[in-house]
């Protein structure tokens, strides 16, 4: 995972750069699809309204794994009830605070250590407030963690099945994921994951303050949402509607020297849909032994759709036009994208012209459909490389295949609306360097 966060930086800084050009002044518009909970209906609704400690939460959430207080791997913490709790403004605190000598899990033997006592809620599995969870809309209000290297998230796990609603391991930038084990016929071979992330792009930090993050799970989709607003529909990987446990959790991860950080909950709500589920699907059988790979979308699987991202005009009194995100879908794994801002997505439009690139959508635009939309790419000196003229039918793809990689600048005019948008072109992924030839043969 670190080789990936620092091949990222530099397309992070790219398209942060990208975004201050494109953006403008920002503004409280609402998207056409965003998260309405008229659509559901409340089946637990955890406030943590009221100050104490973990005992006060006992009956609804456990405080470490079922099979254990750590997790392993590159993760640094132990799992105490010590250390969570809810103060009196109503939120619920996890904290991590490192030792003055590490832990050793096993007293009287050498071994692995963990430096850090942190903080944990697992949904129970039994009781009244029992939380086995299938379709529905799950929310978290919080406030992530201040350092690099404390691993916050939000997730729902049931084996075979992990849903990430989101996690973070920089102040920055979050991830959402889905992971499974191949378990029925569309899905052969080993265990598939896909990941997307997104980057902070307002003044100061993510941490500065409460944001919503949000996942609606239903049998054809999952849908991810950030403050609102959907940063991405899923079709590909679909959990199989087995019951999942819900779970936050701040590991930290063994590189970290953070003497403390929290990662603080307002509330964590459970919605189910208002129409009745459908029946849960069998048993599967246990999981193919293999590495993980690549999300595969073909007819074969189940809820597959047309994937790509769909761009739509955002036009207000007093602003400049300006294309906002909409939709993004089945996304090529770890894209990296700004969140949204007070409920628009300003994005640079990050294309390729190579097979499996993600494709680019126009939306209609808004009032009566003018005859035609033109569209011009000009490079960073003004000079126009591509132009098209494109008939009123919406949506339209946006393509210009052959166009070198580089920066651009996107001009587009349907009617009186004029909008420009960065557009950055990334070049075709190399072929792999050709074996050296055999050494001749020894006479």
């Amino acid at each position: 995972m670190g080789v990936y966060w620092a091949s990222r930086w530099w397309l992070t800084g790219l398209l942060t750069w990208g975004l201050a050009l494109a953006a403008g002044p920002a503004g409280g518009q609402q998207p056409a699809d965003t998260l309405r909970h008229a659509e559901w209906h409340l089946y637990r609704g955890y406030e943590f309204d009221q100050p104490g400690d973990s005992s006060r939460l006992a009956s609804a959430w456990r405080f470490a794994y079922p099979w254990g207080r750590t997790l392993g791997g590159f993760e640094d913490e132990y799992y105490l009830g010590q250390q969570v709790g809810t103060d009196s403004a109503g939120v619920l605190h996890l904290l991590a605070r490192r030792r003055r000598t590490p832990r050793r899990l096993a007293p009287a033997l050498p071994g692995p250590r963990r430096n850090y006592d942190s903080g944990m809620i697992f949904s129970r599995t039994d009781g009244e407030q029992a939380g086995d969870f299938t379709y529905g809309l799950f929310e978290m209000r919080c406030r992530v963690p201040r350092t690099r290297h404390a691993f916050a998230a939000f997730w729902l796990f049931g084996d075979p099945d992990e849903v990430d609603v989101f996690e973070t391991g920089l102040p920055d930038l979050i991830t959402n994921n889905v992971i499974h084990h191949s378990h029925a016929f569309w899905r052969p071979g080993p265990a598939e994951a896909s990941q997307s992330s997104y980057y902070w792009p307002g003044a100061g930090h993510l941490t500065d303050e409460f944001h919503t993050f949000a996942l609606s799970w239903q049998p054809q989709e999952l849908v991810y949402y950030f403050d609102g607003v959907p940063i991405r529909h899923e079709t590909r990987l679909l959990p199989l509607g087995r019951p999942l446990q819900l779970i936050a959790n701040l590991a930290m991860y063994a590189w970290s020297a953070a003497p403390a950080d929290s990662f603080d909950i307002d509330f964590i709500r459970v919605f189910r849909p208002r129409l009745p589920p459908p029946a849960l699907p069998v048993q599967p059988p246990p999981p193919a032994a293999g590495l993980l790979r690549g999300p595969r979308t073909s007819a074969a699987v189940l809820g597959a759709g047309r994937s790509g991202q769909v761009w739509a005009v955002d036009e207000r009194p007093g602003r400049r036009p300006q294309l906002c995100l909409r939709q993004n879908r089945d996304p090529a794994d770890f894209n990296t994208l700004p969140l949204p801002r007070a409920g628009r997505w300003l994005a640079p439009l990050l294309s390729a012209d190579y097979p499996l690139a993600t494709q680019h959508w126009l939306a209609a635009l808004p009032g009566p459909a003018p005859p035609a939309s033109h569209w011009t790419l000009y490079d960073l000196m003004g000079s126009a490389v591509r132009s098209e003229q494109r008939p009123a039918a919406l949506p339209c793809a946006l393509a210009w295949p052959g166009l070198p990689p580089g920066a651009y600048w996107l001009r587009l005019q349907q009617g009186s609306q004029v909008v420009w948008q960065a557009v950055y072109q990334v070049g075709r992924p190399q072929p792999a360097a050709p074996s050296l030839p055999a050494a001749p043969a020894a006479r």
